[in-house]
């Protein structure tokens, strides 16, 4: 018996995919990085600079790291009307990039 190419690449499609799919939709699965395996929000360790990620709001990593929105703005020159709600990967410029708030939130920790 002979499975027609077409067919048997289709059925491995909707396997493959299905298996996505449904667990996502399941809730089992996320890629996104911004859940744990719990369906929990993950949120910048004040321990640990290393946590912040792109996606993460000025906000967040305001309020973990107690540094006022203002300063870290007046400190990468970035405009003083800028929400508190953009994400740092939205933020990205010559000016600014997560590697140098993480630089600067370790630096401004030391006494």
């Amino acid at each position: 018996m002979k499975i027609n190419p077409f067919v048997y690449g289709t059925v491995v499609l909707v396997i493959f995919l299905g298996v996505i799919f449904g667990f996502q939709g399941a809730g089992v699965w996320s890629t996104s990085g911004k859940v744990d395996g719990a369906g929990k929000g993950i949120q910048p360790s004040a321990a640990d600079v290393n946590t912040i990620k792109g996606w993460m709001t000025l906000e967040q990593v305001s309020t973990t790291f107690n540094a006022p929105v203002a300063e870290i703005l007046s400190a990468f020159n970035l405009p003083a009307d800028t929400p508190p709600s953009t994400a740092l990967k939205d933020l990205e410029s010559d000016t600014f990039d997560i590697t140098g708030l993480r630089t600067w939130l370790q630096n401004r920790k030391k006494p």
